[in-house]
């Protein structure tokens, strides 16, 4: 008994090194946060029903963040200027609807890990300045701090 509330006080997602994550997302312009959510499906559908974050729409950016990494590349020789003019209004537009995405996807895993763990005290402009990055760093740390001391490596 005591094993299964041990369980259910630690947060399920892993630690992840929060400067590889900046780099990443910098890297794949944006990219590596739709593979986050992704990377999350299972343990975001059992945490809770009632937060639902909307998995099947960042398998879409995910495929369209991926051709517009490509097209950043590549569009100057595929793409004459016209064809370009129309490519970037379309990014544009889907950008906003994929920053959309992300703020809701954020503050919904929020109010996830806040009903998990009293002890959370997410700051929300903090959220809305680094986002994704700030909510791994608050996961990290509740982990951290819940972790037992017996349970520690030990490498003798």
């Amino acid at each position: 008994m005591e094993l299964r509330e041990k369980e259910e006080e630690v947060i399920p997602f892993k630690k992840v090194n929060i400067v590889l994550m900046v780099f990443l997302t910098i890297l794949t312009i944006g990219i590596y946060t739709a593979y986050w959510f992704i990377n999350r499906k299972n343990t975001l559908d059992s945490f809770s029903k009632k937060n639902y974050i909307p998995s099947k729409w960042w398998y879409a950016f995910l495929i369209y963040l991926s051709i517009s990494f490509v097209y950043t590349f590549l569009g100057g020789f595929l793409f004459s200027e016209f064809g370009l003019a129309i490519l970037d209004s379309i990014d544009t537009i889907i950008t906003f609807y994929f920053v959309g995405l992300l703020y809701y996807s954020v503050f919904r895993l929020k109010e996830m890990i806040e009903a998990q763990a009293k002890e959370a005290n997410i700051k929300s402009w903090l959220l809305v300045l680094f986002n994704l990055w700030y909510i791994q760093y608050k996961i990290n740390s509740l982990n951290e701090l819940r972790r037992d001391p017996r349970e520690e490596d030990s490498y003798a």
